[in-house]
């Protein structure tokens, strides 16, 4: 107690030494003064509630701030509804032949080389994590439906799944031709997931 103002020791280093303990009948106005007001922007309960804590005490303040930031009509005009879930990502099941399923990914620009190549394109097959690559020129779908029937189809039999990234190279009328017509399955990544591939 302080000239006749009570006070609460604080005990967190890193904060005031003493809190101002607030009566009941002051406890709105300082609600009210650190979430309402135009300089306070109507932060959420967290920020409001770290606010109030670093300079003032009373019982219940957890409770008090909740109940006031929860039933604040400005905050539920403006809080946006709730977004449902992500789905969930699931594991790939690893094949149990060889190159029944692959995924290819296509790296690049790269400064072209003596050959005139700018792209390198990967294969990778699920089971046996053999790698096949190519230099490639460009990654238009010609060079890429190329590289999956000489490299891929031809020399290890068509895939049942192939499985790339929403590269417009990969998601071409050719490669899905390629697809369909050795029914292979096309699954592509989550975006901005690229472990996925892996």
């Amino acid at each position: 107690m302080r000239n006749n103002v009570l006070y609460k020791r604080n005990y967190d280093p890193t904060r005031q030494k003493w809190l101002l303990v607030i009566p009941k009948q002051l406890r709105r106005d300082v609600l009210k003064s650190l979430h309402d007001a135009p300089t306070s922007g109507h932060l959420g309960f967290a920020k409001t509630y770290d606010r109030i804590r670093r300079k003032y005490y009373w019982p219940g303040l957890y409770g008090s701030v909740r109940r006031y930031v929860s039933h604040c009509r400005e905050c539920q005009r403006r809080k946006s509804p709730p977004q449902p879930p992500s789905g969930q990502l699931h594991p790939i099941k690893h094949p149990d032949i060889p190159f029944n399923k692959i995924g290819v990914d296509l790296l690049g620009r790269f400064p072209i080389t003596r050959n005139g190549n700018g792209w390198i394109i990967v294969c990778t097959d699920y089971l046996t994590r053999f790698t096949v690559t190519k230099a490639l020129p460009t990654a238009e779908a010609t060079e890429i439906a190329k590289f999956l029937v000489e490299e891929i189809i031809l020399k290890h039999g068509a895939p049942r799944e192939m499985i790339s990234d929403r590269g417009r190279s990969f998601l071409s009328n050719l490669v899905k031709d390629i697809n369909q017509l050795c029914q292979t399955s096309h699954f592509l990544t989550t975006a901005y997931h690229p472990q996925r591939m892996a």
